[in-house]
């Protein structure tokens, strides 16, 4: 039975628990603490893990009934909410209750660190440890502080510091302590940092079980709108991947990058991506602040409009005909595109087809010649540029078009009325 085993704090890493044990033991050696907790295990047990391990199931059993909850070390003394954000909720039910009864996980967590590469140091808020002290009488690690992209502490919007190791070894195999003396608080940051650090901690803090929507496509529609879509990709909607990448890199820098991404994206990974089929939750994170996208979208039902179709729906309801080349400068995409987004949309053509067979009865074959003043050529032209027509007799035809309908449909009306007479 272990005594003196502290009650955690708020958001305090499981490594720093253990930590605090040791101060409380006295003992002399980090090596006797690990002795003392762990005395069957052979080797250092991983306790500088930001993911649950054996080593909270090996301290809860010695500790009496309910002093130390394995769901609240799973859940708030690590980042395995935030790392399972974006699995399915019966996957995320069933590795937690795997967990709590006992099974070792670190095998099933590999995935969720592969891309970490190096072990990274322990890193703290100047401010938070200042309060922490003031408050407990000591200041402690936060788990939150852990996420490797996240530049900025949440609550004071100050630059996260490093602690570097003492030495080449794990974290769990040598004590660390926080900083008696924390340096000043360091306020410079990026607007980037500002919208990361926002988003991460939105991500964190929701509650374990909310997973993505994974009928959303509001991933995917935020990704064309931002003109991240292959050339020519119409139909399968297909991403740039490099042009995203390369953007990514200069919105973050590659470090930050290629520690989440990797090297480059795949198609197949972007194909992923869109069906929320990687788990990776920094990697939507930064996809997020990249495309403007609030990140309570992944989760709600709140769907993101096309703003490619809104353009062309808008165009269709305005009546006008255009030419081919007027309408796609105005949709700002390639006259090719115009046909296969009108019918990925469901809109009709409301350009000039040319080739397209048609009935007598529609057939244009004749023409009119109108003669117009400076005046009116000069009117003519101001409504043109108003309305986005190019072309004299497609705004004719408009005119026409709108009013001899009105009076064709007053004459069927006032005939309807003498014949109800």
């Amino acid at each position: 039975m272990l005594t003196f085993f502290p009650t955690p704090y708020e958001d305090e890493l499981w490594y720093g628990i253990i930590t605090r044990y040791h101060i409380r033991s006295g003992n002399t050696c980090w090596k006797y603490t690990i002795q003392e907790l762990f005395p069957e295990m052979k080797g250092y047990p991983r306790l500088g893990d930001t993911m649950p391990n054996t080593t909270m199931q090996i301290i809860a059993a010695q500790l009496p009934e309910n002093v130390l909850s394995l769901r609240d070390c799973a859940l708030q003394h690590s980042l395995f909410p935030f790392r399972m954000r974006f699995q399915p909720l019966e996957k995320k039910r069933e590795y937690l209750q795997e967990f709590l009864d006992g099974e070792n996980m670190q095998p099933k967590f590999l995935f969720t660190t592969k891309k970490n590469g190096a072990e990274m140091p322990l890193r703290f808020c100047p401010q938070c440890m200042v309060e922490d002290a003031k408050q407990h009488g000591e200041p402690y690690w936060h788990t939150e502080h852990q996420i490797a992209s996240l530049p900025l502490c949440p609550k004071h919007l100050c630059r996260l510091v490093p602690l570097p190791k003492q030495n080449t070894m794990p974290i769990g195999q040598q004590l660390i302590l926080p900083p008696e003396n924390p340096p000043d608080a360091n306020y410079s940051a990026t607007e980037t940092e500002y919208l990361l650090a926002e988003t991460l901690h939105y991500i964190y803090t929701l509650p374990y079980e909310t997973s993505p929507n994974i009928l959303s496509e509001n991933l995917s529609a935020a990704v064309e709108n931002a003109g991240f879509l292959e050339k020519g990709s119409v139909l399968r909607q297909s991403w740039d991947v490099q042009r995203l990448y390369a953007a990514l890199e200069e919105r973050f820098g590659t470090d930050i990058v290629v520690r989440c991404f990797g090297k480059h994206i795949t198609k197949a990974h972007a194909r992923r991506l869109r069906r929320y089929e990687i788990y990776s939750t920094e990697e939507y994170a930064l996809l997020a602040v990249l495309l403007g996208l609030p990140p309570s979208t992944f989760f709600d039902g709140e769907s993101i409009s096309l703003t490619l179709q809104e353009k062309m729906s808008e165009l269709e309801r305005q009546g006008q005909t255009y030419t081919k080349a007027r309408a796609a400068q105005l949709l700002q995409i390639r006259e090719d595109q115009l046909l296969p987004y009108a019918k990925r949309f469901g809109i009709r053509p409301f350009w000039v087809q040319s080739g397209k067979p048609c009935t007598d009865d529609k057939r244009q074959s004749y023409s009119v010649e109108i003669r117009l003043s400076a005046q009116e050529k000069k009117t003519l032209d101001e409504y043109m540029v108003a309305h986005n027509m190019d072309v004299y007799g497609h705004a004719l035809r408009y005119f026409m078009q709108q009013t001899v309908g009105n009076w064709k449909n007053n004459q069927t009306n006032r005939r309807n009325c003498d014949n109800d007479t």
